[in-house]
């Protein structure tokens, strides 16, 4: 890994309730840019961030772990520190400790779950600390997911702050690719997670138009929303 200074660093928190995916996003990030040439489970006992005997035993975190990756961004190479932390409440302080040493947050949110508590704890962290945040949710493609229904939940929980940034292509009620809201473009999905192709797609199961306001005042959206494929609880 490369020598960065403080200005090519940032520290991304990884919060949300237990069970909603957190450590199994990390696995993901650390496998797409390279950090491991394989991607663990915690079913299997072989994520990079739990590797604590009582927590591969349990199968959830305990503690905050920190998992470096390197990505090259639109001002050269950075790297990202993301602090993968605990879900339970027994655990609470190794989260705030996380969040204070945060730039920017992930707050995981599992679609077929919804809004839980670990969600709106997540919230009032990064409203406490002023962190910048996006909403990862996961486990889309299971056959009771509503990604239209979770959006609804999250605007009347968190206000118009929420801005959908993928959209799901279903077909068949199946999770089949996603349209990307800003570009307005398409992917669907070849192999497994593989999306090589492109092309224009309209959203499908969108609530409503997005209020395009935010961009015209040139306010922060706090609020942002990817999605994918399902993950395993960590």
């Amino acid at each position: 890994m490369d020598i960065y200074g403080t200005k090519q660093i940032r520290n991304v928190v990884l919060l949300g309730h237990g069970g909603a995916g957190k450590t199994t996003v990390a696995e993901a990030l650390a496998y797409l840019t390279g950090v491991t040439k394989r991607m663990g489970k915690v079913a299997d006992g072989n994520t990079i961030s739990d590797y604590d005997k009582e927590e591969i035993k349990r199968q959830f975190s305990i503690s905050t772990t920190m998992v470096p990756i390197e990505y090259e961004g639109a001002e050269g190479k950075i790297k990202i520190n993301l602090l993968d932390t605990p879900g339970y409440f027994d655990f609470v302080g190794e989260v705030e400790e996380a969040v204070s040493a945060a730039d920017a947050a992930i707050i995981v949110v599992n679609c077929k779950a919804g809004i839980e508590v670990g969600t709106e704890k997540a919230w009032d962290l990064c409203e406490e600390y002023k962190l910048p945040r996006i909403i990862f949710v996961t486990n889309m493609d299971d056959d009771h997911a509503s990604f239209r229904e979770l959006i609804l939940k999250l605007e009347k929980k968190f206000g118009r702050k929420i801005a959908p940034f993928q959209v799901p292509i279903r077909e068949n009620e199946k999770f089949v690719g996603f349209v990307n809201a800003v570009k307005m473009q398409g992917r669907r999905f070849t192999n497994l997670s593989d999306y090589p192709g492109v092309h224009k797609e309209e959203p499908r199961n969108y609530p409503r138009r997005p209020d395009r306001s935010c961009c015209r005042d040139k306010r922060r959206v706090h609020g942002a929303l990817l999605l994918r494929r399902r993950v395993y609880t960590g």
